[in-house]
């Protein structure tokens, strides 16, 4: 599968919204806290413009009781503010004569600060006096720090939420990833994760949809080994108790001496003999397949001269293909074709393609071997006449184990584990093989890599 590339980090991404969710918050933080300190001043200031008021009326109502009571003596005067502050104990209250004398100081005693003072004029026993009120706001002096703190609280709440709805979509994406996960751990391996990003997120949903990919390929490919090692026992046992049916048929002849003279005897232990040979070959051919498809099976690769190895093998089985009515034609290509694999199994290779041709080519006729490349790619084929038509779906089982034709497994020359065989060698030197029909011809296919 297509390998993803992480073009941008999830970290880096998170950290950008965790940036822009925090300016964003603290921006809207100092427009609320400017907005609402205005309001909060303006609010203020009528509060305070109250209570001024207030005060002057306060002031006012003061300066018009003494003015009212001129002909009272001044004790009498105090006396009667005294009671009235006594009931409005919030001011601070000085009235002076017009020479500066203090002829009344009461009312709130202790004054951190002031806030305003506020001043009337009056006349009193025919001279001017001057009445002053000093005064502390009546407002909270944490209203300013609970609207500042309300403001921080809200810009917080802000930044989260807003960092949350960026992150959202890559949240999302997380859960998506475990909730597919959690299917393909109960067994469905078809689940496929959509790649949304280029982030690791999208590099871990790649990676599971390949594992996914990966164990279905694995589990299918058990499966159908399994399906394989039942048919191939389902088949050996067939083949094998064919010649030792007919083994153990001859033999109990000759035990019980039901033969008319030495000539039968001679055939009954040439057709014994011929039937353990088959039998043999039927095993040998077992356990070599056993052997080659066995993951502990070591593959020594090197450097191959393909040419040079089919003009040997060629020599080798010159007389046996002569033997069987074939006439050998080789197409070399003229120029050294290497590839890289185990010597051994490739020769292995060699010997099973030409005896194949020997087993079952259209008798007489030709057997031609060719070899030739292109850049990147070495091939060898082996072409013979057939016997028999194929079809299509012959075609596409002829590699398969214990695959033979019918006509073959009724004359019990074929184990069906010849091109299986084949097979297990290309693959483990990471060639190709494929069968095909031109004309009269059978052609089998072998594609290795060339060894640059």
């Amino acid at each position: 599968m297509k390998k993803i590339n992480v073009e941008k980090s999830l970290k880096t991404e998170f950290l950008g919204n965790f940036i822009i969710a925090l300016i964003v918050s603290f921006t809207l933080g100092i427009f609320l806290f400017y907005l609402s300190n205005g309001i909060y001043t303006d609010l203020k200031e009528e509060k305070y413009i109250d209570e001024r008021e207030r005060a002057r009326e306060y002031l006012q109502e003061i300066v018009e009781n003494i003015e009212d009571r001129e002909t009272i003596p001044l004790n009498s005067i105090r006396n009667n503010i005294e009671s009235r502050i006594k009931t409005n104990n919030i001011y601070h209250l000085n009235i002076v004569d017009d020479s500066g004398a203090i002829i009344y100081n009461g009312g709130l005693e202790r004054l951190d600060y002031r806030d305003f003072i506020l001043y009337e004029t009056f006349d009193f026993n025919g001279s001017k006096h001057i009445a002053f009120v000093e005064g502390q706001y009546q407002g909270n002096n944490f209203d300013k720090d609970i609207l500042a703190m309300i403001v921080i609280i809200i810009s917080v709440l802000f930044f989260v939420v807003l960092f949350f709805k960026l992150s959202n979509r890559r949240i999302d994406y997380i859960n998506e990833i475990s909730h597919k996960v959690e299917n393909i751990a109960k067994g469905n391996l078809s689940t496929s994760i959509e790649l949304k990003g280029n982030d690791e997120l999208t590099s871990l949903a790649g990676n599971i949809n390949y594992m996914a990919y990966s164990l279905k390929e694995r589990s299918e490919y058990e499966e159908k080994i399994e399906k394989s090692k039942r048919e191939l026992i389902t088949n050996m046992s067939h083949d094998l108790r064919s010649p030792l049916t007919s083994i153990i048929g001859y033999l109990n002849l000759i035990k019980d001496d039901k033969y008319e003279n030495k000539q039968n005897l001679k055939e009954y232990a040439e057709i014994s003999y011929n039937k353990a040979i088959q039998l043999k070959e039927l095993t040998d051919r077992l356990f070599e397949y056993t052997k080659i498809t066995s993951e502990k099976m070591i593959v020594e690769k090197q450097k191959i001269d393909v040419n040079l190895f089919i003009n040997q093998i060629k020599e080798e089985y010159a007389y046996i293909i002569k033997f069987n009515k074939l006439d050998l034609k080789t197409n070399i290509k003229n120029e050294k074709l290497e590839i890289y694999a185990d010597p051994l199994l490739i020769v292995r290779l060699f010997e099973n393609l030409i005896m194949n041709a020997v087993k079952y080519a259209k008798k007489p006729g030709d057997f031609i071997i060719e070899t030739d490349s292109d850049e990147d790619n070495v091939f060898v084929r082996f072409k013979n006449k057939i016997q028999e038509k194929f079809d299509s779906e012959d075609l596409e089982n002829i590699f398969e184990r214990m695959y033979i034709k019918d006509q073959s497994r009724n004359e019990g020359k074929s184990s069906g584990l010849g091109l299986a065989i084949s097979k297990e060698i290309v693959e483990m030197n990471g060639g190709k093989i494929w069968a095909e029909i031109k004309k009269d011809y059978i052609v089998f296919n072998l594609k290795f890599d060339k060894n640059k």
